[in-house]
């Protein structure tokens, strides 16, 4: 009977054991679920700095569900979209700030989400290296921004990134008039080399652009239009490696 009863205090008590731990868990729980928005906030800021960013992302989106009457909404918001965006989910991030400029667009950090907005694009654009959907995106967001706010602190980066968008459209497409004119597909190349140089002017390849302009009209037999653009190639740029044979060009065209 000891034996018996020595086992029966003995569950009894590791039921009790459990009964506390599970209470003590349900509690932590609660405690965690029940943080107030500006703790949320705080823990969220404390896991970015540790980049934690899942856990902040938890918290931040934790305070927009939670709490939709509440101040920090606006700095939540913010805070996911920029989080985000260090965790390299750029598609997230553009989300998320597009969705502040809707929410707030008279905010003092509007002019943040339309920089970062577009800064998503730009960064996502490295990823598709041929599309340049996301570098055209990325330049329209930059001029918008330049555009709504020319005092803002976020205005020369995005002038620098703007300048930074065209070289990369540019030397796009004047890629891409290269290898129609170098496959013979010269009306092809003539149309990309132009467009390059009427959109991206003041390049740093142009005087290139107008020699292959040129050789491409030439090979078309279109020898009056070849001839204005060897003339315009040295008007411009007579000091180009293209200029020589640009001059032998047009003593044959005489």
């Amino acid at each position: 009977m000891r034996r018996l009863g020595f086992s029966f205090n003995s569950g009894f008590y590791i039921l009790l054991l459990i009964f506390i731990f599970l209470l003590a868990g349900c509690t932590s729980t609660n405690k965690k679920d029940n943080l107030s928005p500006g703790e949320l906030i705080a823990q969220g800021k404390q896991q970015v700095k540790i980049k934690s960013y899942n856990k902040a992302k938890d918290l931040f989106q934790q305070l927009l569900e939670d709490y939709p009457d509440s101040r920090e909404r606006v700095q939540a918001l913010m805070y996911l979209a920029n989080t985000n965006y260090l965790d390299g989910e750029y598609e997230e991030a553009k989300f998320h700030y597009q969705k502040f400029i809707e929410l707030y667009p008279a905010n003092r950090f509007a002019d943040r989400a339309y920089f970062y907005k577009a800064m998503s694009d730009f960064k996502m654009r490295e990823v598709a290296t041929r599309d340049q959907t996301k570098t055209l995106a990325a330049l329209e967001g930059f001029e918008d921004a330049m555009k709504r706010f020319p005092k803002s602190p976020f205005y020369p980066k995005a002038i620098q990134k703007k300048e930074e968008c065209r070289k990369i459209l540019a030397t796009s497409e004047f890629e891409v008039g290269k290898f129609y004119y170098r496959t013979g597909h010269y009306q092809s190349a003539i149309s990309r080399l132009q467009n390059m140089r009427e959109n991206y002017p003041n390049q740093g390849f142009a005087d290139e652009a107008i020699y292959l302009i040129a050789e491409s009209y030439l090979e078309e037999e279109n020898y009056s239009e070849a001839k204005v653009n060897y003339l315009e190639l040295l008007k411009k740029f007579p000091k180009s490696e293209f200029s020589l044979e640009a001059r032998v060009r047009l003593r044959t065209l005489r």
